[in-house]
């Protein structure tokens, strides 16, 4: 095998093996996922995909969040959520989203979320078919829970 190829070969190896070691879906953000679509089931609504770039863009929300101790759907970096999948060029019909701070399991945050009309409304929306959970510690120990919803079917809108 020539040497270019050989390169090539080795660093698509690398990239397959860190996407796939870098989203580890076992837990509170997978657990949170396993829980929305039990409320979305229960309320006879498709179950939403967990994707791992919207994952990605949602662990970044969080950890900005983290990072400058913000509580906001406005990033001081990208702006809006919509403005932050256009940013990353994530293709979307429809784009919601859903913070958190403080709820320490997924349970928790799913409970303050369906307390609140708008982002229970997120929740059981039947437009959004994937979704990207974010979720971090700060030194404190507070916690940081992002959600990112998008419907990619333009039939969505």
């Amino acid at each position: 095998m020539p040497m270019k190829k050989y390169i090539s070969l080795l660093c698509l190896l690398f990239v397959i093996a860190l996407t796939t070691t870098a989203y580890d879906y076992s837990g509170p953000e997978a657990q949170l996922v396993q829980l929305i679509n039990a409320e979305r089931d229960a309320n006879s609504i498709p179950p939403l995909n967990l994707d791992w770039e919207l994952t990605r863009l949602a662990r970044l929300k969080a950890e900005e969040m983290k990072t400058y101790k913000l509580f906001d759907h406005e990033s001081l970096i990208y702006g809006s959520p919509s403005q932050l999948l256009d940013y990353y060029l994530i293709p979307y019909a429809k784009a919601g989203a859903n913070i958190a701070m403080g709820q320490e399991t997924p349970s928790d945050v799913l409970l303050a979320w369906c307390q609140s009309a708008s982002h229970r409304a997120n929740l059981v929306d039947e437009c959004y078919t994937s979704v990207g959970v974010g979720f971090c510690w700060d030194d404190e120990g507070i916690p940081y829970w992002t959600l990112i919803l998008v419907a990619k079917d333009q039939e969505s809108q």
